[in-house]
């Protein structure tokens, strides 16, 4: 089963100030609300009740990307006798940032896209995964956001409902939150952790994956079933690695971030080659599972070491 980290909740109090910038840091009005204040936050729509959830960050170029899951146990069948579950990891971009008043913005969902196709069902690990939209981003493509400091009675009674039980009292906001309007829906939010926080999590979760696909394919007992694990292991590093890289570009120095960018590129053209090598040198029933292992451990090798850049190089 693909493994997720679901961040545990600590709702923090922030004042508004803390979430504007001055003139002097940004080319827009005085005290206006940026991307980058925003990508202090997770964002989450879920009604603490229940197995479901959809949380999303976004980065300071208005980007986001997030996982929606809703599981029920309950709904069993034949290969699926862990349940199903309703799931989508999706990435998009907020763009339009723009202040209503002084504790209300806008924003426009530009686009979203998922992983996986919406629809589609597959079986994995006997849990039936329905992969679906995320709920709370659906109906609209406009979304406001509101700041600390604004009155409970601004908004719906419906979507305070959604919000309530993260803010810390009943008469005005205490944490940015985001509203789907056409929807009823309030999506809470709470600290981010620091990027090298979010790296260490993000490999330390890939390693697990990636230790459990190795002993299963050790355990496989045909050439499919270890070609399948190793396409696995390969897949959760590249996952991995791309989430890294986008934490390091949105968090490195551009001096620093260039430097790195060159070499990475370097490594990518040395690890297809190296790939390519194994194929071509090896034209029997192993040359897919060894090509696809020496990916897998590359790539692996490689988020270790971009972790390290960006725990070196963020604060």
């Amino acid at each position: 089963m693909k493994k997720k980290l679901f961040l545990s909740l600590l709702v923090t109090s922030l004042s508004l100030s803390a979430l504007t910038v001055s003139a002097a840091e940004s080319s827009s009005e005085p005290d206006s609300l940026t991307f980058e204040a925003l990508s202090r936050y997770t964002f989450e729509f879920s009604s603490g009740a229940g197995a479901w959830s959809t949380y999303f960050t976004i980065e300071k170029d208005g980007s986001f990307a997030g996982n929606y899951h809703d599981s029920d146990m309950g709904d069993t069948g034949d290969g699926y006798g862990n349940g199903t579950l309703y799931y989508s990891d999706f990435s998009g971009h907020f763009t339009d940032l723009t202040k209503v008043d002084d504790t209300t913005y806008e924003m426009t969902l530009s686009d979203i896209a998922y992983q996986n196709t919406v629809g589609e069902t597959e079986i994995i690990d006997s849990v039936k995964y329905v992969y679906s939209e995320a709920q709370g981003l659906t109906g609209t493509d406009t979304f406001k956001i509101y700041l600390p400091g604004t009155p409970v009675s601004d908004l719906s009674a419906e979507v305070y409902s959604w919000v309530s039980m993260a803010n810390d009292n009943d008469t005005e906001l205490t944490i940015p939150i985001i509203v789907n309007e056409a929807e009823g829906f309030g999506i809470y939010s709470y600290d981010r952790g620091t990027p090298a926080e979010e790296a260490e999590a993000l490999y330390n979760t890939c390693k697990t994956a990636y230790d459990n696909f190795d002993l299963q394919l050790k355990a496989a007992s045909t050439q499919q079933k270890m070609n399948e694990f190793a396409d696995e292991m390969y897949t959760t590093t590249d996952t991995c690695l791309n989430q890294l890289w986008k934490l390091l570009k949105n968090n490195v120095p551009e001096d620093k971030y260039q430097e790195i960018l060159k070499e990475q590129l370097q490594w990518i053209d040395d690890k297809e080659a190296a790939a390519a090598k194994i194929l071509e040198e090896n034209d029997g029933t192993s040359a897919q599972l060894n090509a696809s292992l020496d990916l897998a451990t590359r790539t692996l090798d490689r988020c270790e070491i971009l972790l390290t850049y960006i725990q070196a190089n963020t604060q």
